[in-house]
């Protein structure tokens, strides 16, 4: 027989908290209130209302924002090896998950829809498997407000239908989280190990802070196999050293071939983006500020949360689970959920990847934030005055506060169906002007068809140009069939149109542009030049950031 561990039947986690944080609430008529038929009942009605939320978010189809088409508009016109390239517009993503991005646009063309599709399956793929990791962790309201938590998670319905990696790093940590709980449980840990080894190759390529749960869980097992009994130590530590060497080797891999490009072109200007949320020792005092600010802020933003400390009720719950936690002394279960946490920190100081800034870049963390908030909340439910009743009233207004977070949102994404009003407008503009231009001659993006670019940066650096691109290819005509420029049917009757996208940031070549149209002069004749202007407002306000422009050219061929 495998040694006991914590996490199996007979000595897992559930069992010691539940005098902690997971007593039924109370008598329900001559029922206990929180029975397993009916805790089932909640937490599958939670997923089911998580998962009309996802679906409603996909469905309405958002147009695509400005940090979706930076990174969506490299896969325009690329192969699988451009994409080991240095990425326009400052992105960093995952090799697979580009390459997976890449597929569904091939196979399904470039929309919406197609570009969200992975995404949409990953979150679809984490609300069964975080429901399964808490049914093997906790039990009681403790499992029961846990679920409800991440189902209800903002972030979680939003990245569920969004063209980034965020996504697939929720769902990722949790494929691995599960194998590592089940190795744990299991008589047969070699089947399991198997798993876990043939996930990390994946897991690093689809996800970059799949690193920090594969360490996180190498310190679990480690922390596991220490505790055992020593006679079966020598096998165990083999196949430790075995995965280790396999989630080494897929890391080393992964930067030589994939991130490597993407590192060297970016690192500097990341880092600098980064520097609020890369932690310095140099001071004691900066250092506790900035950890309480992080953990108060974004970082923690799950269910709900923000920064200027919108996220503290989270963080209050979090740590009281994990004391919680260390009163029971469960330390292998602290590990797995804190580990890749402690790992991410590290990395920070190294400058490798930020640590809180945005919720988006913990969402690998969303499974271990959700167990240690469920029983943290279970175990302030359960420390109340005023007896059963009292309890189950507060964990049914729990529940109901966290059904609305879904509810709101589905409403929301009803009335306004796009991220803000300008990601709306451009999209507005390019349904009406591609579809429109094809019946007025023949129309010639200078960017995408001639390749002209008289403001450098324009299609590189940050802008909206990428959001322009994007919807170029999904509602013009002839870019969405990869059609090129007819210019055999140009006449008096059928002109031809050449559109320019300019960007108000970025310094104008006046000279480059002249050339151009004297060079355009020896054929056709310039008929006529409007501007049609694209401002763009703060997301949420009406501040207006800028005005860029698409100039429309008009020629005729020379008599």
């Amino acid at each position: 027989m495998p040694p006991t561990s914590i996490l199996r039947p007979d000595l897992r986690v559930t069992r010691p908290l539940a005098n902690v944080a997971q007593q039924p609430v109370g008598p329900a008529s001559r029922e206990d209130w929180l029975s397993p038929r009916r805790q089932e009942r909640l937490i599958w009605a939670c997923v089911g209302l998580a998962l009309a939320a996802r679906a409603v978010r996909y469905l309405v189809c958002f147009p695509l924002w400005e940090d979706e088409c930076f990174l969506v508009s490299n896969l325009i016109d690329a192969g699988y090896a451009k994409l080991l390239d240095p990425l326009n517009y400052h992105q960093v993503a995952p090799l697979l998950f580009l390459w997976l991005e890449l597929t569904s646009v091939k196979l399904l063309g470039f929309s919406e829809w197609s570009l969200r599709l992975f995404p949409f399956a990953c979150g679809v793929g984490s609300l069964i498997l975080f429901r399964h990791l808490a049914r093997r962790l906790l039990r009681g309201p403790a499992r029961l407000l846990a679920v409800a938590a991440f189902c209800a998670s903002y972030s979680g319905i939003r990245y569920a239908a969004e063209a980034k990696p965020y996504g697939p790093d929720q769902l990722v940590a949790l494929l691995l989280l599960a194998a590592a709980v089940e190795w744990s449980r299991s008589e047969n840990r070699g089947k399991w190990l198997l798993a876990l080894v043939g996930l990390l190759p994946v897991a690093v390529g689809l996800s970059y802070p799949a690193v920090f749960v594969a360490g996180g869980i190498s310190l679990f097992m480690a922390l596991e196999l220490i505790l055992q009994p020593r006679v079966e130590r020598r096998r165990d530590w083999t196949c430790w050293l075995a995965y280790n060497g396999v989630l080494a080797g897929s890391f080393l891999t992964m930067l030589r071939f994939a991130a490597k490009s993407q590192s060297d072109s970016e690192l500097g200007w990341m880092q600098d983006y980064w520097k609020d949320h890369l932690p310095s020792l140099a001071s004691p005092l900066e250092f506790v500020l900035w950890f309480f600010k992080t953990h108060t802020g974004d970082l923690l933003a799950i269910p709900l949360g923000g920064e200027h400390g919108a996220s503290t009720i989270t963080f209050l719950l979090v740590t009281l689970g994990v004391g919680c936690v260390v009163r029971n002394r469960r330390y292998r279960v602290l590990t797995l959920c804190l580990a890749p946490a402690g790992l991410n920190l590290v990395a920070a100081m190294l400058g490798r990847f930020p640590y809180g800034g945005h919720v988006k870049f913990s969402q690998y963390l969303a499974p271990a934030i959700c167990l240690l908030l469920g029983i943290g909340a279970a175990a302030l439910i359960s420390a109340g005055r005023g007896g059963d009743e009292v309890r189950r009233r507060c964990l049914r207004i729990a529940l109901v506060v966290l059904a609305l977070i879904p509810l709101g949102t589905m409403a929301r994404d009803f009335v306004c169906p796009y991220k803000s009003s300008t990601d709306a407008r451009y999209r507005d503009f390019a349904r009406w002007f591609w579809p429109s231009m094809q019946f007025a001659g023949e129309t010639a993006c200078l960017h995408t068809d001639l390749g002209l670019e008289f403001a450098p940066g324009t299609f590189h650096h940050l802008g909206w140009s990428a959001m322009y691109v994007c919807n170029q290819r999904i509602y013009s005509p002839r870019h969405r069939l990869g059609k090129p420029v007819n210019w055999q049917r140009i006449s008096a009757d059928w002109p031809l149109h050449c559109v320019e996208y300019r960007a108000e940031v970025y310094p104008y070549d006046e000279s480059a542009q002249q050339a151009w149209l004297n060079s355009m002069g020896e054929r056709y004749e310039l008929l006529s030049r409007d501007v049609f202007p694209s401002p763009v407002y703060q997301q949420r306000g009406s501040n207006l950031l800028c005005c860029d422009k698409l100039v429309l050219y008009k020629f005729a061929p020379r008599r």
